[in-house]
Parts: structure tokens; sequence; C-alpha cells
């Protein structure tokens, strides 16, 4: 509660009823910051900071292959000032130990895990390995060879650098059972692997089946005699309840349904979204459920300009955060353009490091030193860094500021902003930018231009905006360029102008 109230008090708004609500509504731990909603309803609150998050992806990769070295990638990661990270929860290796079949992004058969024990002996599951034991979880003491500590280790090391976690829940990708994508083949969950579903459509429904919607079954005593829907939710019921226990000391987690709705939710979504509150976790769904989840993802889309969506989730209400978590571009300058326009638009942005990068094998995989030929794709890291720091470090006005286009004259940009004390603005073309400063008409104001691709601002220039509030600037060149405006505490409105008058 006294990092929320930091929060509020940094802030500067009247929200403490708010502040109360998001506080009550998780466990806090005395030691950790803890993360909320921000005052206005749209904004990352940690400890005592307000945060617009531009977040780096780690995929199934950093949970799934014990080689991969997410140490390092969080350290790249807040070395950047990256502030959030997302992580799929698990996805079963699909390869085989022989060498028959191997995973064109590793190259060669990685030592996988998920969160369930292997058993210790008996018939061997898809992969070659013995098949999962579902009542048993994979503990241990070390990272490298087991799931629950990597899992804890990986949200410590993340607290001790002021990165959120993000954990997309269920369901393993299960979605193509077929010969030319047999995700289906390799799940714990298939009768092949040790489990107890079969399942003979191209889209799979059965993992998502579950028997007593709003009835939680998990601290009944496992009976094989069960039908295969009541094994499938107590599974569910006691991974999540496990994921929610080992994450929450650390104050810095969140947790997603599904990642993207490209397959079927089957009677999981409305159950599992009030399991996860019930416990007092963060929430995220798709905005169908906007009213009763903690944050908001967009559905996954790949357009280079992403605004129009930021924007439009931004005004919808109740307000919450809007987060993107997966669609192209993911290389060349249509991926840094992609992360500013949703960015700018007042929504959490998430690189998707996953595939469509230059290589099969750039991105996240790259923190795997097995992999042949494995690039780390730094260069969107990079840009991820640069914008992080132009929000979460050079608006002090983060929470007061809403999309506001309209005030980028002839529709050349956009703009996020306060009006009257604080402008942001990204403009993706052109020479010049026009602007409508009529809130901050007399008012002193600094104006500095953002280079995205560097990270590096130019000197600033002292204005006093003229009374017609009509500001037009001349950009650095014609790519594209961020802008902050800073309006002088306490210059008065209608004040003559003074000798650098734009």
């Amino acid at each position: 509660m006294a990092q929320v109230a930091a929060c509020c008090a940094k802030i500067g708004l009247c929200a403490a009823a708010v502040c109360f609500a998001f506080a009550a509504a998780a466990p806090a731990s005395q030691a950790a910051p803890q993360l909320n909603v921000s005052p206005s309803g749209h904004y990352i609150c940690y400890g005592d900071e307000v945060l617009l998050l531009a977040g780096d992806s780690g995929t199934q990769c950093v949970l799934q292959n014990l080689n991969l070295d997410y140490r390092q990638w969080l350290d790249d990661c807040a070395s950047r000032r990256i502030r959030a990270v997302h992580v799929w929860s698990f996805l079963a290796p699909r390869q085989k130990q022989d060498g028959s079949v191997v995973e064109p992004r590793y190259g060669y058969v990685y030592p996988g895990v998920t969160p369930w024990a292997r058993r210790r002996g008996g018939p061997p599951a898809a992969d070659g390995l013995p098949q999962w034991d579902l009542t048993r979880f994979d503990e241990g003491r070390e990272p490298k060879k087991h799931y629950w500590p990597r899992l804890r280790d990986l949200c410590a090391f993340a607290q001790a650098r002021g990165i959120i976690v993000g954990i997309t829940v269920f369901f393993g990708w299960p979605k193509h059972n077929t010969p030319a994508r047999p995700d289906w083949t390799f799940h714990p969950f298939n009768e092949l692997n040790g489990g107890f579903l079969h399942e003979d459509k191209p889209i799979v429904t059965a993992c998502q089946t579950i028997a007593e919607p709003g009835r939680e079954v998990l601290a009944e005593e496992w009976s094989e005699s069960w039908p295969a829907a009541k094994k499938t939710q107590w599974v569910w019921e006691r991974f999540a309840d496990k994921l929610i226990r080992e994450t929450q000391r650390f104050g810095n987690v969140f947790f997603v349904f599904m990642d993207e709705h490209s397959y079927p939710e089957g009677n999981c979504g409305e159950h599992f979204l009030r399991f996860f509150k019930r416990r007092g976790a963060l929430w995220v769904d798709w905005e169908r459920r906007r009213r009763e989840v903690d944050f908001v993802m967009t559905e996954t889309f790949s357009a280079e300009d992403k605004n129009a969506r930021a924007v439009s989730a931004f005004y919808k209400r109740p307000p919450r955060p809007v987060l993107h978590l997966e669609g192209g571009p993911y290389l060349g300058d249509g991926a840094r353009k992609a992360m500013w326009t949703f960015l700018i638009g007042g929504g959490h942005y998430f690189y998707h490091d996953d595939a469509g990068q230059e290589t099969m094998r750039t991105g996240i995989q790259g923190y795997d030193p097995h992999v042949p030929g494995g690039d780390k794709g730094m260069q969107r890291r990079d840009w991820l860094g640069y914008a992080s720091r132009f929000f979460n470090e050079g608006l002090a006005r983060l929470d007061a500021m809403v999309p506001h286009n309209e005030l980028v004259l002839g529709g050349k940009g956009y703009c996020l902003a306060a009006p009257g004390a604080q402008y942001a603005v990204y403009s993706p073309e052109g020479e010049t930018i026009a602007l409508d400063l009529s809130a901050a008409r007399g008012a002193r104001a600094e104006v500095q231009f953002y280079d995205p691709r560097t990270g590096r601002w130019r000197a600033p220039l002292r204005i006093t905006v003229p009374r017609e509030g009509r500001v037009e600037l001349a950009k650095p060149d014609g790519r594209d360029w961020a802008l902050r405006i800073t309006v002088a505490a306490g210059s008065a409105a209608h004040a003559p102008a003074m000798e650098e008058r734009v």
C-alpha cells in the first residue's frame, strides 16, 4: 500500500480511493514494489513510478529451453531501460531425442522442460523421453535443470532490475493436429505422452474443455476414474494456482489469457478469469472482457501504423491499460514505427521477438549459445529502450496525458498530451510539423526533438507560444522523429511574445 500511495503522490492526483482499490486486489509485499494500474486507469504503476511499457518478448523459448540464458537477456533489457518483458508459461518441445525431428528455430535437440515431471520409467513420449506425470510438478533447486526454480529465478532476477514480467497462461499451444503442424503430438495432455486426452480434430479443443466451469476442483484428491474434462480442469487449476503462489512474492508479475485468440478457448475463459482474480493476480484478456480484467490486450494484427487501434482502445470505457503483445512487422523501419505509433496512442507495446525477423534464428533464441547462426536481434531491443526512456524518463506528466492527434495539424503525426502542460509527438515523415498549442498560448515552453533510432535528444529550443496557438517546427530531417514540448510551470497565457517566439 505504501508504494501505491507514493505513486499517487508523485502523480499529484486525488486518487487515493482508486489506488487503494488496486492495492487491495493483490497481496502486498513490504519488501517488493507492487504492480498496479495508475490512477487514470491507462498506465502502469510500479512502486512509485508511472510507466508506459515498451517491452520485449521471450515467447515460449525462455521457459522452454534450459540452454537459453534468460539472465543475459534481462540484463540486456535492463541496460536499455526496458521495463517489461513477456513470456509464455510453457510449450512442450516439438522434437525427438534421436534428432529425426528438430525445431528449425533452434537447429538442434535442446534440453526442454515443462511444468510437470517426467515418469521414472515406462513407455516413451513422442519426443523419446519418458512420459509426463501430470500429478507431479518439475520441482528442484537448479534453474538450469527444472521448470519451477527457473520461473522463480526469472521473476526474481527481473524484479532486481526493475523489470515487470507478463506471463501467458494456457494452453501450451496445442492448436494444430495435422502431419504438417503436429503441435498436439508433443503436448503433455496427449494420451501418447502420458496424458488423458485423445483428439482427432485438426484444431484441438479437448485441451480447453473443463468439466465444471464456475466450480473449482483443485482441492479434490486426484482420481483415475474421473472423466477427461475433470482431469483437464484439475491439472490446469493446480498449475494456475502454483503459478500465482510462486510469483506473487515478487510483486512484478501479471498474467495473460492465451496471448492470442487464434483458436478456441473452450469453456475456460470466464472460469480462469475469476480463478486468477480471486487470488489477487493481475489478469489480462481481450476487449470483450474489458469490464472484468485489469489490462486489455489487442487482437494480433500486423499493420505498420498501429496508432488508430491504440487510440480507439484507449478511449473505451472503463479505462484500462491496453497491451499489444503480438503482430508484425518484425524487422526494418516498419518495426520501429509500429512501436512508436502504438505507444504515442497511449498503448503498451511488446515487441514479439519471434519468427519473421532477418533469419529463422534471429530473436530471443539467439540467447542460446548452442543455436547455429543464432542472432539476438539487438537492434529492436535498442529501439525499445529508446522508446521506453522517452516515455518513462522524459515525460513528467505521463498519467495525465491522453491521445490528441487533432493537435498535429494536417494529419502528419500523432500526439499524446496533457494540453497546456506537456506534449509528446511522433512524426513518421515530412520535413516540418505544425501543432495547435492553443491551450498554452502566450506561455513559455521548451521544445526538444528525440531520435528514435539512437535515443539522443537534440538541443532544446525555448519558445513563447503565439496568441493564435499555431507552432510550426522544422524537423532535423524527413525521417521519423519524436518531439517533446514542456510548458513552463506558472507561465501566464496571453503573455507578450519573447524574442524566440516561433
